[in-house]
């Protein structure tokens, strides 16, 4: 198994199988980059999310379509300047939570 493989896993299991975005249970949703595949260290877990759809359908395609509001609630994280994925929160429902990358340890902002 590769490890972007295993960080998917981590990601279904810490997301509870559920789209981060809409909350709905995700069968076939894919692994959304906050910050995108391109930066360093891509598939860390705090920078991957579960989403509904494909880059272009679901939340998936909603995130990518609606920039502002994805920065604005954590589902983008900009590459340039000083913010990360683990220093950036993201929505989770009505919670905003920082993200770890050791699956144990999220806070709520």
């Amino acid at each position: 198994m590769s490890d972007y493989q295993a960080v998917r896993r981590l990601v279904y299991e810490r997301d509870k199988g559920r789209c981060v975005v809409c909350l709905r249970a995700v069968t076939t949703g894919s692994v959304h980059h906050r910050q995108g595949r391109g930066g360093k260290e891509p598939h860390r877990l705090s920078n991957c999310l579960l989403v509904c759809g494909t880059g272009t359908t679901g939340c998936h395609g909603r995130i990518h379509a609606n920039p502002a509001w994805a920065y604005e609630n954590g589902y983008m994280v900009r590459r340039l300047g000083v913010d990360t994925p683990e220093t950036v929160p993201v929505r989770y429902g009505d919670l905003m939570v920082h993200l770890s990358n050791d699956f144990k340890e999220t806070s709520h902002a």
